[in-house]
């Protein structure tokens, strides 16, 4: 397999659409949400403290047990890492329409409150994607791991600032904020899509990686 194969694969293509799920809802609770609180009129300070809400990004770990074991009710019938992956595009989609129902200029506690929600939900997300890609590429193909590394961080910030940027644009005069987080509701959705049309990464070969992994402590 050649290096330009190895990007345009199938398992790769998917990487980088599961890259946009990762880095779209960075959107959400950084740029879209300080801005708002900006209009609402909201101090510096203040807005400074939401943005602690990504600390929950550094202790994802914690929970990253869960997500790996743990098998969904329902969901878990597509699989253990696309039955989360989709648990928490839907979650985002659902919180980004409670958040335009919310009115930061009166109640600013309640809507960091739901994006700090989103945030739990996106490294919920990612700990799931990063799963899915590493059960998805071959694991002694160099070429592969190296096109899904790229795929993966050429997604994530498509759907931070390729994305991102539509918001931002609407609310120069177009839309309200109310009504932009609603509309953004749709892309977890269409990625939630991709999702259920993307294959469950075979279950024996992740098996035979937690236990070589879990002899090699031994």
């Amino acid at each position: 397999m050649n290096s330009l194969s190895a990007y345009l694969d199938k398992r790769s293509l998917r990487i980088f659409c599961l890259g946009i799920a990762s880095g779209f809802p960075w959107v959400l609770i950084g740029s879209m949400l300080t801005l708002w609180l900006k209009d609402a009129g909201l101090s510096r300070s203040a807005i400074g403290f939401a943005g602690a809400i990504f600390a929950v990004y550094s202790i994802n770990f914690l929970w990253s047990p869960l997500v790996d074991r743990v098998r969904l009710p329902a969901l878990g019938l597509l699989g253990q890492r696309r039955s989360w992956i989709l648990l928490a595009q839907l979650s985002i989609a659902l919180l980004c329409l409670l958040i335009s129902t919310s009115n930061p200029s009166q109640n600013a506690e309640y809507t960091v409150l739901l994006c700090l929600f989103v945030a739990i939900a996106s490294a919920t997300q990612d700990i799931a994607i990063d799963a899915y890609r590493i059960d998805s590429l071959p694991e002694h193909n160099p070429e592969m791991l190296t096109a899904g590394a790229a795929m993966a961080t050429a997604g994530w910030w498509t759907g931070y600032a390729g994305i991102g940027f539509i918001p931002l644009w609407l609310s120069d005069g177009i839309l309200a904020w109310p009504q932009i987080y609603c509309l953004m509701a749709v892309v977890p959705v269409l990625l939630a899509v991709i999702t259920l049309l993307s294959p469950e990464p075979p279950a024996q070969q992740r098996a035979e990686a937690q236990q070589e992994a879990e002899q090699s402590y031994l």
